[in-house]
């Protein structure tokens, strides 16, 4: 409520009564602008409501999400001879059961820098050769390295860093107190890779050893093992194996039942978290949207995302999964249900659930959520937008009022002033009066 910005100060012995009219002048006319500030602060307690419900809202929607992704989950691994092979499946591979077999995990080519060669006892200040140019040729591919001259470690860092198939390193074959460093190739991939350094002077390197491929069988395919230049082979859609030992292991893929049923626990306390929200409004005189339809849309809303069923399935409704609502609305989740149901079919969980996009269960709760936080229609979305608009114009309102009582607030100190300047000039005409015929009758007496 707007105030006198300054307490009115007059010279006539009615200063206090013209302050006294200002006060309640603006008190009468702020009235309106107290009970549009009072609404304006409960608009601003809805919109906090609204912006907390969304909030839970979309924690719901994010469990959602997280399901979706958990029926798609890659599945685990288990191997009956885990020393044969490292096995990892990526989300969307499918469960399944097969045998592989490492035959070869085949070897590397190799390298050393030749006999003959500077020796080399500091590999930080010496090198093989001085040439600035240097040529490496990986099977029969020549191309050009410019090493810093004068550094063994800068040549071997030079090749490495030109990325041509080649792992270059520093190694030491001289004995005790008699270093002799030398500059060691290998191959990045297995097989008959071909190597080859050369300076100006010719090669200075010799190949020591021709690598072989790595070979393996799936299920017994193919007749000829496959060939492979790396030991980390992908043996189906999603699956990669790296080979480590030469022998045979079975591998069982099977769906992750755990991770599916934590995001399913999370959407559970999700879904209460907003149920609990949405009871704060719930009553006479409790929350900021207390009595607005927005609560019981929200309510049934959730009370609608269990309604699903479908049939043709050992899984057709939400409670197969061990999920239900009790009396006062509160979602259940029964692990054990549902441990059951993935172990005794969990083709039929997954085909239940279905996706977000592609049909089932999942799409049915996105469906329905959208008509709560959907970017159009979706009516905490509109009530968000609604609550926003009011509260700009609420504040043009209270600006306006408040203007305008500052003007008549203005307005009635000039006046008052005016008046008050009127009085107190014919308070001095009386008192300078009233002194003449004081000062008149006391020269009469004498």
């Amino acid at each position: 409520m707007s105030s006198s910005s300054a307490i009115f100060s007059g010279n006539s012995r009615y200063a206090s009564d013209f302050q006294s009219v200002i006060e309640r002048s603006v008190a009468i006319a702020s009235m309106p602008l107290t009970q549009l500030q009072n609404q304006r602060s409960n608009t601003a307690s809805e919109q906090t409501a609204i912006s907390s419900l969304a909030s839970k809202f979309s924690t719901l929607r994010t469990a959602l999400d997280n399901i979706d992704s958990g029926t798609t989950a890659a599945p685990t691994a288990t191997l009956s001879k885990s020393e044969v092979a490292r096995v990892t499946a990526a989300s969307g591979a499918l469960p399944t059961e097969m045998n592989l077999e490492v035959i070869n995990l085949g070897s590397y080519s190799t390298s050393l820098s030749n006999d003959g060669l500077t020796k080399v006892t500091d590999p930080t200040s010496q090198s093989i050769t001085s040439d600035e140019v240097v040529t490496l040729t990986i099977n029969g591919v020549p191309m050009e390295i410019h090493p810093p001259v004068g550094s063994l470690n800068a040549l071997a860092q030079a090749i490495n860093e030109k990325g041509g198939g080649v792992q270059a390193s520093v190694v030491n074959i001289g004995g005790p107190g008699a270093a002799d460093y030398r500059l060691a190739l290998r191959s990045t991939d297995l097989g008959g890779v071909t190597i080859d350094l050369a300076d100006s002077t010719g090669s200075i390197a010799t190949q020591y050893a021709t690598g072989t491929t790595a070979q393996y069988r799936v299920n017994g395919f193919p007749a000829t093992a496959v060939d492979s230049t790396s030991r980390k082979v992908t043996i189906a859609p999603g699956v990669t194996a790296e080979l480590v030992a030469v022998g045979s292991t079975d591998i069982s893929l099977t769906p992750d039942a755990t991770k599916l049923q934590d995001y399913i626990s999370a959407f559970v306390t999700a879904f209460n978290a907003a149920g609990s929200e949405i009871d704060t409004h719930r009553g006479q005189g409790t929350g900021a949207l207390s009595g607005q339809s927005l609560v019981s849309e929200l309510g049934n809303t959730l009370r609608q995302l269990m309604k699903f069923e479908t049939t043709g399935s050992t899984i057709s409704n939400p409670t197969d999964l061990g999920l239900s609502l009790d009396r006062n609305g509160t979602l259940l989740f029964n692990t054990a249900t549902f441990a059951t149901a993935f172990a005794d079919n969990n083709d039929a969980v997954r085909g239940f659930l279905g996706g977000e996009s592609s049909g089932g269960f999942l799409q049915s709760m996105k469906a329905t959520l959208d008509t709560v936080d959907g970017l159009t229609g979706g009516v905490l979305t509109d009530a968000s937008s609604q609550v926003a608009k009011t509260l700009v114009r609420q504040d043009d309102q209270i600006a306006e009022m408040q203007n305008r009582i500052d003007v008549m607030e203005t307005n009635l100190k000039e006046r008052m002033s005016a008046a008050d300047a009127a009085i107190a000039l014919l308070e001095q005409q009386v008192t300078l009066i009233t002194g003449l015929f004081s000062a008149s009758d006391s020269n009469s007496n004498n």
